[in-house]
């Protein structure tokens, strides 16, 4: 074990341990954006050469430069100069860290003021804020620079405010990026990204896809894109881990798309840490249901099924899997399934909060085992 001190607090971890994680075991909170819990921290992430958005092909204008991640996460080591990434920097027995002082206050203001001026941040600093319903808006600010769906419950809306904009933070000018639409799963609205790149680390480091990469354009902005013309050309398996990790609206399921976020998302707030964990969920076992004895179709045994989200699948009098689908809401989907599928006998469901990543796993290892989709996906086959 490895003893240090953050903020005069005395905290004992396991060697190796970086300083941020050390400060999320002992309850102090180090804002982060590019940093999530199942991701290897960023360090000297190279560019591609070329990424695409709908099929328009945009070269990296800065070859030479390496993306060292968001930066907020840092602090102050006793006995060394500068700031530190807390998300890289191992402990040492006997370190003495700082979370907070004047010049890490300084940088971290200086930082998110660079990352809110390409996104809309007008709802972040007003006065209405907390009891805004978003229409109409009240001071007349277009609608394209002021917030999107996740207003509320946004990631980044909460450390924007844990660290507070400078009142010389410029205006966000709108350039009607694309909003690519073209799934049944996810939509992407690059104009919300700001470039953490969450999305590319998920897709390498845990999917092992790779689908998406970013370049720098002429500005030294990060463009975030698929390797390839299409999701679907890039290999993408149409999991939403992506989605999951994203901390704003950028990325979106489409369930979710216009609802109101769920309030037990995990932001950060003052003080506490986001604890979201994708591992068990990404290499959870699948379901076999054509195995399984499967429920009874009945009104009585679907009020026994949760309401959460997961992915049901329905099978015919003969128990073969005629339909699978992830749900927000399992009782009510499976309620509606109940009163127009004429063929479905039984079901087999499972809770899960990737239900479109999960969805996507037993789609396709049912394809694997059958050749084909269940009769009911159909429509979905292209996508595989």
């Amino acid at each position: 074990m490895v003893t240090i001190n953050i903020d005069t607090v005395e905290v004992d971890v396991t060697a190796g341990t970086t300083i941020l994680q050390a400060a999320g075991q002992a309850g102090i909170y180090i804002p982060h954006i590019c940093f999530h819990l199942d991701l290897p921290p960023i360090d000297n992430l190279k560019p591609a050469d070329v990424i695409y958005r709908i099929s328009k092909c945009i070269e990296n204008a800065m070859p030479e430069l390496r993306y060292q991640g968001c930066r907020l996460c840092v602090v102050e080591i006793e006995g060394q100069e500068g700031l530190h990434r807390s998300c890289f920097t191992s402990v040492v027995h006997g370190m003495a860290v700082r979370t907070v002082s004047p010049a890490i206050e300084a940088f971290r203001r200086n930082r998110i003021m660079e990352l809110a001026a390409i996104h809309p941040h007008a709802c972040l600093t007003c006065a209405q804020k907390e009891g805004c319903a978003r229409f109409p808006c009240s001071l007349n600010i277009p609608e394209t620079e002021r917030c999107c769906a996740r207003f509320g419950n946004c990631e980044f809306q909460r450390i924007v405010e844990y660290i507070g904009l400078r009142p010389e933070t410029p205006r966000y000018v709108f350039e009607d990026l694309p909003i690519i639409d073209d799934n049944p799963f996810f939509r992407r609205d690059y104009n919300l990204c700001i470039g953490c790149a969450r999305c590319i680390q998920v897709c390498r480091h845990v999917c092992g896809i790779g689908a998406l990469d970013f370049v720098y354009d002429v500005r030294g902005r990060i463009i975030v894109g698929t390797v390839n013309k299409t999701l679907k050309e890039s290999s993408c398996r149409f999991c939403a881990a992506c989605v999951e990790v994203c901390p704003t609206g950028a990325l979106m399921d489409k369930e979710t798309f216009g609802k109101e976020v769920s309030s037990k998302a995990a932001y950060p707030t003052n003080g506490d840490i986001p604890r979201r964990t994708l591992l068990p969920f990404l290499h959870k076992p699948a379901l076999a249901p054509e195995r399984e004895q499967g429920v009874e179709y009945t009104a009585g045994n679907l009020a026994n099924v949760p309401e959460e989200s997961g992915v049901y699948q329905l099978l015919d009098g003969q128990k073969a899997v005629i339909y699978i689908k992830g749900a927000m809401n399992l009782r009510k989907e499976l309620e509606e399934q109940l009163q127009i599928n004429e063929l479905a006998r039984y079901f087999v469901y499972e809770e899960n909060p990737l239900y479109n990543k999960r969805e996507s796993e037993i789609l396709q290892q049912y394809c694997a085992r059958h050749g084909q989709m269940p009769a009911g996906n159909l429509e979905l086959d292209d996508l595989f």
